[in-house]
């Protein structure tokens, strides 16, 4: 029998870790006892647990499981937020018995999560956008209605200027380098079943960094309010320079007949991260604006565009005391509790990474292997 205090540990301990995910589970204190954090470098980790009163430290995923096993620290459940794919972490974690809540990527190459399936993970996947209140009340606004078109644009600034207000710890100077090494070769791996080993980097960064690393939140957000990508028709990208991977525009269909246009953008010194996902149907219009994603409490904001007696009406819905991670995190508390069932899962997350995976093929122009060169 699970408690309901839910014994949990945090695995990866970067900027959405410390800025959204540990605040919030130590502010649902009487769902969450966090236990025991584990980063690769065992300086942050220790940080992190002496700033939050955490009694265990680890300096691996290997350390933290066996802990688990041994009966030293005892887990039902951790939260995985490292870098680069996710595919290895929960299938160990899996293994080890243990439910988890995965940050994207849930991995990189459907491999990944064939072998993910088959050890029977607990897996809830970390898009926080469906548990916004803006995104329960879209799906009430657009329910009976015929959707024609979809237009998804997204202001994407520096990582720098995002998380300018954060305060995060500085970058470690104790990190073994073989470690960090065999982390990304294990990303790399992932990589070459995704795209084959014969993909230009650039098409391998840009499908880690860009689809896998921000597309997919708009390509599971819209399988959830039912109008999933279907076909993935054109894509271009423009303006990359150097580390900065410019800008991508992509067009498809959808279920249900719309179509869709998306513009993905970087922009380093844009003020501010915004979002924008619109729906246009027969009666009107109805928008999601999303701010930075690692600001607490910042309300995504709804606006409904209808017909009026004199012209049309606007009218605006914000959340302001509901967040969306908060939310999920109740949603993972209630899997892990009870059972029930979460919105997003493995068989989500593949349906949103064949997705992706056209995505690269078209911006790639087919000069991509693996998985992909099927998509």
């Amino acid at each position: 029998m699970v408690p309901v205090r839910l014994r949990i540990a945090v695995l990866g301990l970067g900027a959405v870790a410390q800025s959204v995910h540990l605040p919030l589970l130590l502010r649902r204190w009487a769902e969450f006892q966090v236990v025991a954090v584990a980063d690769l470098s065992a300086e942050r980790a220790a940080q992190v647990a002496d700033r939050y009163g955490i009694g265990e430290v680890f300096s691996s995923r290997e350390e933290l499981i066996a802990a688990h096993t041994d009966g030293r620290c005892r887990l039902d459940a951790v939260l995985v937020a490292t870098s680069g794919s996710h595919g290895g972490d929960v299938l160990a974690l899996a293994e080890a018995g243990i439910a988890v809540l995965c940050e994207k990527p849930l991995a990189l190459a459907e491999a990944e999560i064939v072998r993910i399936e088959a050890a029977g993970a607990r897996v809830q996947l970390g898009y926080m956008k469906e548990y916004d209140p803006a995104t329960a009340e879209l799906a009430r606004v657009l329910e009976g209605s015929s959707v024609r078109a979809v237009t998804v644009e997204i202001l994407h600034p520096s990582a720098a200027r995002q998380l300018a207000f954060a305060n995060l710890l500085p970058a470690p100077a104790d990190i073994d380098p073989d470690r960090v090494a065999a982390a990304a070769q294990a990303t790399q791996d992932a990589l070459d079943v995704a795209l084959g080993t014969r993909t230009e980097r650039r098409w391998r960064e840009l499908y880690a960094n860009v689809v896998i690393g921000s597309i997919v939140h708009d390509i599971s957000l819209l399988r959830h309010l039912g109008h999933p990508i279907e076909q993935v028709h054109t894509a271009r990208r423009w303006g990359a320079q150097g580390a900065d991977p410019g800008s991508v525009e992509l067009t498809g269909s959808l279920a249900g007949g719309a179509r869709l246009h998306l513009g993905w953008h970087y922009l380093p010194d844009y003020p501010d991260y915004t979002e924008t996902v619109t729906f246009h149907h027969e009666t009107g219009s109805a928008s999601l604006t999303f701010g930075v994603p690692y600001l607490l409490n910042t309300p995504t904001v709804l606006t409904v565009v209808a017909a009026a007696a004199d012209g049309q009406s606007r009218t605006e819905y914000r959340w302001a005391q509901q967040e969306a991670f908060e939310n999920e995190l109740r949603a993972f508390h209630q899997f892990v509790a009870t059972g029930t069932r979460p919105r997003a899962q493995t068989a989500e997350g593949r349906a949103d990474l064949v997705v992706a995976q056209q995505i690269i093929a078209r911006l790639a122009g087919g000069a991509v292997g693996g998985e992909a060169a099927s998509r």
